[in-house]
């Protein structure tokens, strides 16, 4: 049994470059939105001085060697977050991150050890500005990788449908059957 071709073989590249080009066109596509809306595009740095405090989630730990051979502990952020919400206090409105974030203990077929998180921040907005942002983005995203639906195994959703809202109690009602009020 021959061997798989190395990942840069154009042979096996060849049936994985559509998605590259998707996500080219989606990026570029949401790029295009942010800017529309007057967001300022930021690049928060991955390195950091401390991992994070979020419990379920763990940082990659690096070093840091001075030109002097100090060293000084260091980690890849697991998210733009902090950095962002700094900006946010330093003044700033409408901000949005592509950032590449890094998760030690994340392997499986939904989780990878390093990706592409999208983040933005509208300081001040009420919480329905952002959820249609996400509608508006989830729609522009189809739009640009010529998708009319998503599926994901047995469950299907419409990336142009009116969403449905509902409350936190409606949902803990409906999908959990735990009566909030009681």
């Amino acid at each position: 049994m021959p061997s798989p071709s190395p990942i840069w073989s154009k042979d096996r590249h060849q049936d994985r470059r559509p998605f590259l080009l998707g996500r080219n066109r989606i990026t570029a596509a949401l790029r295009r939105w942010f800017a529309a809306r007057d967001f300022v595009e930021v690049e928060p740095a991955a390195l950091q001085v401390s991992p994070g405090n979020e419990a379920h989630l763990h940082a990659f730990a690096t070093e840091l060697i001075g030109p002097g051979g100090d060293r000084q502990p260091r980690y890849l952020h697991t998210s733009p977050e902090f950095a962002c919400k700094k900006l946010l206090a330093a003044g700033e409105e409408k901000i949005v991150a592509f950032a590449r974030v890094f998760r030690n203990r994340e392997r499986g077929a939904l989780h990878a050890p390093e990706f592409t998180m999208l983040e933005w921040y509208r300081a001040g907005a009420a919480w329905h500005v952002v959820i249609d942002d996400t509608l508006a983005l989830i729609a522009e995203a189809a739009r640009a990788a010529g998708s009319t639906g998503f599926a994901w195994k047995d469950r299907a959703a419409d990336p142009f449908a009116a969403a449905e809202r509902v409350s936190v109690v409606e949902a803990f009602d409906r999908f959990a059957g735990i009566d909030l009020e009681a």
